[in-house]
């Protein structure tokens, strides 16, 4: 195979596949150019999921006729005039570089006009080369409108998932940018929609209260830290916040979103004791180092960075996450209580008068008379202990609850709801509460009954009857956004998956203290379901010790 000096319009698609992989990169290096332009507002417009167009305007420097020329060309840039500013780059990104990759794969019309100039310049480019120009009109700033994202790349263009979710890629990179320039303005249309609309405020804890709401703001606790090097201001939410993903995880690192890595699972640690098995911590840390301690240009689109010193970092997070946790108003126990206790937020099913046969109106217990098991008690408040003709079973109580709530929701196709007196209002970031108005039928078939109630608000008037027992307002959320996260994630939620958590969201905690008539009604069921070796999620419901094995472990075989 021979060696070739590949043509120029080659390098730059393949340039352009580093930088642009969807239309969320697209949006991500426009944004982070105003930002950089010093944009004080910024307005962004999406239509066919970014695919068809993505316009992003600012109020920032703009640029001059000859700079717009210079920009949309490979290799040019305003952030860098030697090799020493590799080391300790201060912008979010290269404005030429991202320019001239986004122009490479698809329609471009720039339009800019700098402070002093007397008009505004428009230029035209497609697939890399200016196809046209002109003066226009325009006030300072630059409008960057990018139109038939991938035209002249239909392999890349094939691998993009439906235009829904590259909607809600986008929408996630935007909430992510906003959260981490408080002091911006950030106004977002898509497919003619208002999503959010964020006013400049002071400080990043105001902007989380537009993002997330003030009712979740409120709880949050400040720790800040300033050592040579490092500046932090971090703010932890309170273990009974906790989420079922990591997605409420955030790292600014002198304003740039990046993933934590390491970083999250050295927090994590902190908070595990505190938070009931599934639960991850939220936090948003605001980190600014000196740029000779951080690399920020170890992933092409800068999700990524090292640290020259990564346990100094560690550590430093590490202490921020004690501190908070130290100043939390209500005292920290764990949450899966000692045996006879109740995990912090839930509480036993138990009646105030004992009916045989029944037990928090959906697990019922068939005749005694005859069955080949015997309960002999529950250990550690968390396993039922259960003597068979094979030997023992000891028994997860929550996995096994879940699969009998799974195929119970499963089997009887519709959940009925249990419409609340008062309705809750749950306040949710634009791109979760976008996907969970696309799930609304699903949820009204779980039981769920959610009104859309503003921009990113919902009124909860009904919620499933098997969850309603002793459910703390705080966990009406964590069904919803598992449900909205996997949404974004990976697009069409199966209703096997809304089951699935529904199932786990409504399931015995471990730590539940339950009467003999509870264990039994229990492992009745559960013997009862079609699958019982496994919970909803793949887990193993039960550990099994034969009579054989016994006896051998003890030496009387």
């Amino acid at each position: 195979m021979r060696i070739r000096r590949l043509e120029e319009h080659l390098v730059r698609r393949i340039a352009a596949g580093e930088v642009v992989e969807r239309p969320a990169s697209v949006v991500k290096e426009l944004v982070e150019n105003s930002l950089d332009a010093k944009a004080e507002t910024v307005s962004v417009e999406l239509r066919g999921g970014g695919v068809e167009l993505i316009s992003v305007a600012d109020d920032g420097e703009g640029m001059s006729p000859e700079e717009m020329c210079l920009a949309v060309e490979r290799h040019t840039t305003s952030k860098i005039s030697g090799e020493e500013d590799l080391v300790a780059i201060s912008t979010l990104g290269f404005r030429g570089e991202a320019l001239a990759a986004i122009c490479a794969v698809a329609k471009v019309r720039l339009v800019s006009r700098r402070r002093g100039g007397d008009e505004a310049h428009e230029l035209r480019i497609e697939g890399g080369k200016v196809v046209g120009e002109r003066p226009a009109a325009r006030s300072l700033g630059t409008t960057v409108e990018v139109r038939d994202l991938f035209y002249n790349t239909p392999a890349r263009r094939k691998f993009l998932k439906s235009l829904r979710i590259e909607a809600r890629y986008a929408l996630g990179a935007l909430r992510r940018i906003a959260l981490a320039h408080p002091g911006v303005g950030f106004d977002v249309v898509s497919e003619g929609r208002e999503v959010f609309s964020l006013p400049p405020v002071g400080n990043p804890l105001r902007r989380i209260a537009q993002v997330y709401g003030g009712s979740f703001a409120k709880h949050l606790i400040l720790v800040e830290i300033e050592e040579p090097g490092y500046k932090l201001r971090a703010y932890f939410a309170p273990p009974e916040l906790h989420r079922p993903t990591r997605a409420d995880q955030f790292l600014f690192l002198s304003g740039r979103p990046v993933q934590l890595g390491t970083l999250g699972g050295a927090l994590e640690e902190i908070y595990t004791r505190y938070l009931p098995r599934g639960g991850h911590p939220v936090f948003f840390l605001y980190l600014d180092v000196d740029p000779f301690l951080v690399d920020v240009n170890v992933h092409p689109q800068k999700h990524e960075v090292r640290f020259r010193n990564d346990a100094a970092v560690r550590d430093l997070l590490r202490r921020a996450a004690l501190t908070a946790l130290g100043r939390m108003s209500a005292p920290l126990v764990s949450t899966v209580a000692p045996t006879g206790g109740h995990p912090v937020g839930h509480h036993p099913i138990r009646q105030e008068e004992e009916v045989p046969g029944e037990t928090a109106g959906f697990l019922v217990a068939p005749d005694r008379g005859g069955k080949p098991w015997r309960v002999l008690g529950q250990v550690k408040g968390s396993y039922i202990v259960v003597e068979t003709d094979e030997g023992l079973e000891i028994v997860d109580q929550h996995v096994a609850h879940e699969r009998v709530l799974f195929e119970k929701f499963r089997d009887g196709g519709e959940v009925p709801t249990h419409l609340l007196l008062v309705p809750v209002p749950l306040e949710f970031p634009a791109d979760v509460a976008e996907a969970l108005r696309e799930e609304l039928p699903r949820l009204r078939k779980l039981g769920v009954l959610l009104e859309p109630f503003g921009e990113r608000s919902f009124l909860l008037r009904g919620w499933p009857v098997p969850l309603v027992g002793g459910r703390a307002r705080v966990d009406f959320r964590e069904p919803l956004e598992a449900t909205a996260t996997r949404v974004l994630q990976g697009g069409e939620v199966p209703i096997l998956e809304l089951w699935r958590e529904l199932a786990c969201a409504g399931a015995i905690r471990a730590g539940e203290s339950l009467s003999m008539t509870e264990q039994e009604a229990l492992i009745a069921a559960w013997k009862a379901t079609g699958e019982p070796a496994r919970c909803p999620h793949g887990r193993p419901v039960a550990l099994k010790v034969t009579w054989e094995e016994l006896a051998r472990r003890l030496g009387r075989d």
